[in-house]
């Protein structure tokens, strides 16, 4: 199979395999110039696959010496179906784990579901005996509801007036205008249901119930604060309430997993990194692109894999915690750092047209999103006629629960 680039509404209908796997290695390379840490030694990552989730899973095993299972929803190859950048993710992470001196394991199924929850105790058991580290990055638009049988989705909408505003189309390097309706009373619950705590907290409680946590266990979610110029779409919006609720349960788990396990639950603040979802916010590609520019002339620009291991090192477990008065980890103080902010801000009132594209930041923005799809990498062949099959090792610890 030929696997070039196909782009609908900002969507990436394909990844590249060989171009994914120059990604995770990317991450890789990276983690191996930072230093090691004294951490966790049996990780579970639920939503280990992209993002955030993956940049955990480099930075623990590379740098923390740890073993993880990771939890997440792919798609393999099919027919001419590419398959999912996240499956290829898992394939190259696997591979690239053989050089450690730790064990890896991938599950692939619906981390909402029970089978999968059960599926996972089971693993864990069979292998780690218990985990020392929960790590909740899952990114879904939809979740079933046990009850009716149904998907419900989530929404990434403002709460009370219609939001318009610019992003970049990433096929045409042009910006676009975008318009949002405003969320209705059921959208919000349901974005709440699909991105909120609940599901966090079911794991917690599985792991809990089955015995699969150990003394000291630790759990860390994501979260997003911002500066405020995107608090009508973001902190303002549904997925703010959907945070929220993370960041409650965050503090309601913490509670229990002291009193119990002398443990604790964490949320963290993240910088803003180029996601998939990034080109559907309203704003947010300009703002992103002139956060990157004046953290590179600040000095203080993080990658995603060099952010979660500060994180993991200085804050989860060491001894420089920067909280806010929610209890929130304020991973997020580069960024927010007035002369950035100041600078950045300034930068978006500059450039709400086709001059952002002359931007360094708007460059480097559009680099990392084609790379995270495993594509716009210079040493590699694009038109070289691949079969996927065969990039599949038959040595890798991955479970397909897709039924």
């Amino acid at each position: 199979m030929i696997i070039k680039p196909s782009i609908r509404n900002n969507v990436y209908l394909n990844a590249h395999p060989k171009g994914c796997e120059a990604f995770v290695n990317s991450l890789s390379e990276e983690a191996k110039d930072l230093p090691d840490f004294a951490g966790p030694k049996r990780v579970l990552i639920i939503g280990g696959s992209s993002g955030y989730g993956l940049a955990s899973r480099v930075a623990l095993a590379q740098n923390a010496h740890a073993s993880t299972i990771n939890v997440s929803f792919e798609k393999r190859p099919s027919g001419k179906r590419s398959g999912t950048a996240g499956f290829w993710n898992n394939i190259a992470f696997l591979k690239q784990a053989k050089t450690l001196d730790s064990a890896h394991y991938d599950i692939i199924g619906d981390a909402f579901s029970e089978d999968i929850k059960k599926r996972t105790m089971q693993k864990i058991k069979e292998t780690f005996s218990r985990v020392d580290l929960v790590v909740y990055s899952l990114a879904a638009g939809a979740r079933p509801d046990p009850e009716t049988g149904k998907l419900v989705y989530s929404s990434l909408k403002p709460i009370g007036e219609p939001l318009v505003g610019r992003t970049i189309d990433v096929a045409n390097k042009k910006m676009k205008d975008i318009r949002i309706s405003p969320a209705t009373r059921e959208e919000i619950d349901n974005t709440v249901y699909v991105m909120g705590g609940s599901d966090w907290k079911a794991w917690l409680e599985a792991l809990d119930a089955a015995g699969c946590l150990s003394e000291r266990a630790k759990t860390v979610s994501y979260t997003y604060v911002g500066s405020g110029s995107m608090d009508r779409i973001y902190r303002g919006g549904t997925i703010g309430k959907a945070k929220e609720d993370l960041e409650k349960t965050a503090r309601d788990m913490d509670v229990w997993l002291q009193e119990k396990y002398n443990g604790e639950a964490l949320i963290s603040s993240s910088k803003a990194v180029t996601t998939k979802a990034s080109v559907f916010i309203p704003g947010i590609t300009t703002y992103m692109a002139c956060l990157f520019d004046a953290m590179k002339e600040k000095g203080t620009h993080e990658s995603i894999l060099t952010h979660k291991h500060r994180l993991f090192k200085d804050m989860v477990y060491g001894s420089k915690r920067r909280t806010d008065s929610l209890g929130r980890l304020r991973m997020d103080h580069y960024e927010m750092d007035a002369d950035v902010q100041e600078k950045t801000l300034s930068c978006v009132q500059k450039h709400q047209d086709e001059s952002v594209f002359a931007l360094s930041g708007t460059k480097h923005f559009l680099e990392e999103f084609h790379h995270i799809h495993g594509f716009g990498y210079d040493h590699i062949d694009y038109e070289e006629d691949l079969d996927l099959d065969a990039l599949i090792p038959d040595d890798i610890a991955l479970e397909e629960h897709l039924d």
